[in-house]
């Protein structure tokens, strides 16, 4: 009780800490709203279409999400980094500039991206001995990015502390997709996996233009629009683009753990990257107690960094390292233990029988989330080329073991390569900021 009124005294008094709250409160509804929904959507789907076609689909759209990642350049990260010095010194030109900058990026290689995305799944499918199906679901997919130019509309959202309205874009385009979906199968009574696609791609479509009107009706509110078309290049624009690369590159090097996995995961058969999918989503759903921590904390931190108070940040990092451990573990346990029962009553039998993944990756996943702040913490720094080495060491082992141990393993082999990942990644970062700031000790 004592320290729950401690925790209580520091929010209501700290603006740091407040602002902290206020902004995880809104990132965790509309993650957590989000992903209960599509949750629910991935059991209707699965009842409807089967494993086999849900395996597919999940194969589809993770090719989008890969193409994405790596030709669609989102400045969001350094638009926050900055945005947030420019907003502490005042500077409004500055900020329309970065602005504008962070939209032309957005916007020029999203259109790229589609489409380049949408003529190479004939090329990749012939390749790589993909059905006409897959091949026509990652065509369909490949048509939501050209609606990926958000990056820079979410930073704007986030310096501005509008996290209420990106969790309602979140959770309203979950909304119309589950709607559509319902809808849809009542109507026809032939939810197939080519309708399902459309229904995807165009309330993911949707969602993304929401999330940019939201934005820039926000930022039309404190100044004008004119004032981001007017606006002159930065005149450290090569910082930011470098900035941004860099962060780019950083997204790249994750893509093993994040998305290529499903297809590493694919030699098992579409069933089995079905299931393996469906234990990511119920991961995410207890990831969202601390991403929106992650997603909130960059503007403050950034904030801490311009202001040379950098030893505060880490001192924030560890303690929510331990009271996100001292609160989760206990839940991650009881989920992974009585996982045997509600996943058999949830899909099936074939789910159930591998309880002992999902537990076994709970874990994992836990002790990762508890330092879910280290990651932000070290850009804001001014450490993306080393993050990038970082993270690309890490995931490229992760990449080698998992290609190694699904086959002579099966999905245990990649909750092994996913625990080996997570600690490189942690501890590199880790024994890198106490470095710096013992230098920077020294220095003063």
């Amino acid at each position: 009780m004592k320290e729950f009124k401690k925790i209580l005294h520091k929010i209501k008094n700290d603006n740091f800490w407040k602002n902290l709250f206020k902004n995880s409160f809104w990132a965790f509804f509309g993650d957590a709203s989000a992903s209960a929904i599509t949750f629910i959507i991935s059991i209707i789907l699965i009842k409807i279409i089967g494993s086999e076609s849900y395996g597919i689909l999940i194969l589809a759209q993770s090719y989008m999400n890969i193409m994405d990642v790596i030709i669609n350049i989102q400045s969001w990260r350094s638009t926050i980094q900055y945005g947030q010095k420019a907003l502490v010194d005042g500077n409004d030109k500055e900020l329309h500039s970065y602005v504008k900058l962070g939209c032309i990026m957005d916007i020029s290689t999203a259109i790229l991206c589609f489409i380049i995305s949408i003529l190479l799944p004939n090329l990749i499918g012939g390749f790589l001995h993909w059905s006409n199906e897959m091949i026509l679901c990652s065509e369909i997919f490949a048509i939501t990015i050209i609606s990926h130019f958000a990056g820079t509309p979410t930073a704007i959202l986030r310096l501005f502390n509008k996290y209420n309205l990106v969790a309602l874009s979140k959770t309203l385009a979950a909304i119309f997709k589950i709607t559509a979906i319902v809808a849809y199968y009542l109507i026809t009574k032939n939810l197939n996996l080519v309708s399902s696609t459309i229904i995807f791609m165009l309330t993911d479509f949707i969602g993304n233009i929401l999330l940019v009107i939201f934005a820039f009706y926000n930022y039309s509110k404190k100044y004008k629009i004119s004032d981001i078309i007017k606006a002159k290049m930065p005149k450290d624009a090569k910082s930011f683009i470098s900035y941004t690369l860099w962060g780019t590159l950083s997204e790249i090097v994750d893509l093993p753990v994040q998305t290529i996995d499903v297809f590493i995961v694919s030699v098992l058969g579409n069933a089995t990257v079905a299931i393996y999918k469906i234990f990511k989503q119920i991961i995410g759903i207890i990831s969202k107690v601390t991403g929106p921590i992650q997603q909130s904390i960059l503007p403050q931190f950034s904030e801490l960094s311009a202001k040379g108070n950098e030893k505060r940040g880490f001192e924030v990092v560890i303690k929510i390292h331990k009271t996100i451990l001292k609160y989760t573990l206990p839940i991650s346990i009881l989920v992974g233990v009585t996982s045997y029962f509600w996943l058999g009553k949830l899909y099936d039998m074939t789910y159930a029988n591998y309880w002992y993944i999902l537990f076994i990756y709970l874990m994992i996943q836990t002790y990762a989330l508890s330092y879910t702040t280290i990651h932000p913490f070290f850009i804001t720094l001014g450490n993306m080329r080393i993050n990038a080495i970082i993270e690309f060491t890490a995931n490229i082992v992760y990449l080698i073991v998992s290609y190694i141990l699904v086959r002579a393993m099966g999905l245990l082999g990649i909750t092994i390569a996913f625990l080996i990942q997570i600690l490189l990644n942690i501890f590199l970062k880790y024994f890198c900021i106490k470095k710096m700031i013992a230098n920077t000790e020294e220095k003063t």
